[in-house]
């Protein structure tokens, strides 16, 4: 691993904390709408046309970048066990392609600089399966284990094959009154994220990755059909 590398990547992620958390803000995530009820216990049923049947490798190549407008915060898993907040970012191509641009370049050098470190760190030339983790206590110092998060994916439970500190204190396992850490954390590959996708933190349990695939999927089919020169479909049919 070069030291330049390293701190390139760390760089572009702590930049990613700065927009994230204004100095002075109460919350660090912006979450969804909230007007938009979201339950971490159940994902709500769709209907009509699939959106993301044009998905997979094959589909990557359709979705030009810089064509996307979803946030980071859409495409994000958000967990609280007391006063710990967790934000769970997939850095998969396919996933932030539909960000917006600014968003994207900040997750896709994240992605890029940190499976190279990955395989040199563990020999291997696996394609590891990413994510961004952000850690957050508003009002108390509070311990957290990093590797207590794991992935429950096609019934089977994965856990961190590697966990690498983007924020220099992540180290500690403990984060205090409105501080943030980051860590990108190394998943097999095994784990899918065009289906059902649990996030748990011990005890706690987030099953809405099921709403923000299809939200993805919308994304994705009107990227496609923008590049096909076809009317997009309705947001509201």
């Amino acid at each position: 691993m070069t030291s330049g590398l390293g701190r390139a990547v760390t760089a572009a992620a702590m930049a990613i904390g700065l927009v994230l958390a204004p100095t002075g803000c109460g919350l660090l995530f912006e979450g969804p709408d909230p007007s938009t009820p979201r339950s971490a216990a159940t994902s709500e049923a769709t209907s009509g046309e699939d959106p993301g049947a044009l998905t997979g490798p094959d589909s990557v190549e359709a979705e030009r970048v810089g064509l996307g407008t979803l946030r980071q915060h859409e495409v994000s898993v958000y967990l609280r066990r007391g006063d710990l907040q967790l934000r769970v970012t997939p850095l998969d191509e396919g996933v932030i392609r539909v960000t917006a641009p600014d968003t994207y370049e900040r997750l896709s050098a994240i992605r890029t600089g940190h499976q190279r470190i990955f395989r040199e760190r563990t020999g291997s030339a696996v394609a590891f399966q990413l994510f961004l983790v952000a850690v957050h206590s508003e009002p108390t110092r509070i311990s957290f284990e990093p590797e207590d998060l794991t992935l429950v994916s096609r019934g089977l439970r994965y856990r961190p094959v590697a966990i690498r500190a983007v924020t220099p204190r992540w180290t500690r396992q403990q984060v205090g009154p409105r501080e943030t850490l980051m860590a990108v954390y190394a998943f097999p590959p095994d784990v899918d994220l065009e289906g059902a996708l649990e996030v748990e933190y011990q005890e706690v349990r987030d099953r809405s990755w099921e709403r923000i695939l299809t939200q993805v999927q919308a994304e994705r089919f009107r990227i496609r059909a923008r590049v096909e020169g076809r009317p997009p479909p309705p947001l509201f049919p």
